[in-house]
């Protein structure tokens, strides 16, 4: 009797799927998936893209015409000041006095080398505002990336257990099994349907930090075109970290301000010369008109400028904390990466020698003998779940290795290619050494041993 029903298994399936009311709610789900209007989008596309339409970014650049205009706004010379005098009544005197001072102590020099180094130090934070604006890209990116692999993999369970839904249902109908199994095969199937649900939510939500960072409407939807994969790689630490500190944007912007007070303490110290004063003087006086001159010079007896020299020389020891601060945190920031790159690595080793194929085997076979009545609908669903639980680990891993070296690649300042020396790619994960005793249990063929002793090829 058992066999007379899987003989007609197939074409029941097919009806009973169309007819529950669950799989058709599996099925409008991913056609209204499919309806949207989608824009596949690369990494490269989505980087270049945040790099001009960012709103932050394009907010940032907009310092440097500040800074062109402060360096444009140091004029040569200062304004000459003009003073008139009249004395009322009969033969009264009438004066006028035009006077220019002129600086003796090259103040105009320090600020045309502060306003300089000002739109420097712009060019360098626009600079780093693209370094982070890069890493969150990517982290989107990715994040985008997982999510769809991860729906992809929850489609395939919700159409496996569908499948294991309809077999039941036909074998409940030829009296085989009870109601309960129905019931239990139901309830795994809307299972997988709400992990489908709340991976297509994640999903939106990732697209929206997407379009953000890429200055794209908030309704567009994009689809991540790529691939998470592990190239297995060695890194050198001692080259990260002496290139991180020798380029990192962030850093260099400390040590410029750095010049900034440096020239701020030099104008304060220039200040100290006194401005010489020049002036011609012109004089009616009893009908004649007589002309002169007058130099003045501030004598700096009492007012030295002692508050801005001595303000700029605390301000020196202050950058120079800033840089050597920022400078441990720089290396933290490479080092702690670089651990997480490499304790990615070491989870990734547990998934080689076959695993995941195994893996995919075993839950085919535990299937395999559910339809030939060998093995209890339970045994399948702690398969598959065991599956589920492998597959999303597995793919967890692969997203956290990228991230780590994105991470890494933010630390140090430039991509790992660019780098001379800073990694060697390998063919083999450096640390599959600590697999290695499980493999050779790997090696035999799988199989399914069923409550009845028979073993299932």
């Amino acid at each position: 009797m058992r066999n007379k029903i899987r003989s007609i298994g197939n074409s029941l399936a097919v009806r009973v799927r169309a007819l529950h009311p669950v799989t058709i709610l599996a099925v409008g789900m991913t056609c209204a998936t499919a309806l949207a209007q989608v824009t596949p989008i690369t990494l490269e596309q989505a980087i270049q893209t945040a790099l001009t339409e960012n709103l932050e970014l394009k907010a940032i650049r907009q310092k440097i015409d500040v800074a062109q205009a402060r360096l444009d706004g140091i004029a040569l010379l200062g304004n000459p000041e003009l003073e008139t005098s009249v004395l009322p009544g009969e033969g009264g005197e009438r004066e006028v006095e035009l006077t220019k001072e002129f600086q003796l102590g090259g103040q105009r020099g320090h600020r045309k080398r502060m306003a300089l180094a000002g739109i420097e130090k712009v060019n360098i934070e626009i600079a780093d505002a693209q370094r982070l604006l890069i890493k969150e890209v990517k982290e989107a990116f990715y994040e985008l990336l997982l999510t769809q692999e991860k729906i992809k993999l929850a489609k395939s369970i919700v159409q496996l257990s569908g499948q294991i839904f309809d077999i039941a249902t036909v074998e409940f109908e030829a009296g085989e099994v009870p109601i309960t199994e129905v019931n239990l095969a139901k309830i795994e199937l809307q299972s997988s349907i709400r992990e489908q649900t709340e991976l297509e939510n994640e999903r939106e939500l990732a697209q929206l930090e997407l379009n953000g960072l890429m200055g794209a409407p908030m309704e567009s939807p994009h689809l991540a075109k790529g691939e998470l994969k592990y190239q297995p790689l060695r890194l050198n630490l001692d080259v990260l970290k002496t290139y991180a500190l020798e380029n990192r944007a962030d850093l260099l912007a400390l040590q410029v301000e750095g010049q900034i007070t440096q020239s701020e303490l030099a104008l304060a110290k220039a200040e100290n010369a006194p401005d010489l004063g020049i002036s011609l003087i012109t004089r009616r006086e009893a009908g004649e008109t007589l002309f002169g001159g007058k130099i003045s010079i501030p004598l700096p007896f009492f007012d030295r400028n002692r508050v801005e020299i001595g303000a700029a020389k605390a301000q020196q020891q202050v950058n120079r904390a800033e840089v050597s601060t920022h400078q441990r945190q720089i290396t933290r920031e490479v080092v702690g990466a670089y651990l997480a790159v490499n304790a990615f690595q070491k989870v990734l080793a547990f998934y080689e020698g076959g695993i995941l194929d195994l893996l995919d085997e075993n839950l085919e076979l535990t299937r395999t003998a559910y339809e030939l009545g060998e093995a209890e609908l339970l045994e399948v669903i702690l398969t598959q779940n065991e599956f589920i639980e492998t597959r999303f680990a597995y793919l967890d891993a692969l997203a956290a290795y990228t991230k780590a070296l994105v991470e890494l690649e933010a630390a140090a300042g430039e991509n790992l290619g660019n780098i001379p020396m800073a990694r060697i790619l390998l063919e083999t994960n450096p640390y599959s050494v600590a697999t290695q005793q499980f493999k050779g249990n790997n090696n035999r063929q799988p199989s399914i041993v069923n409550r009845k002793g028979r073993t299932i090829k």
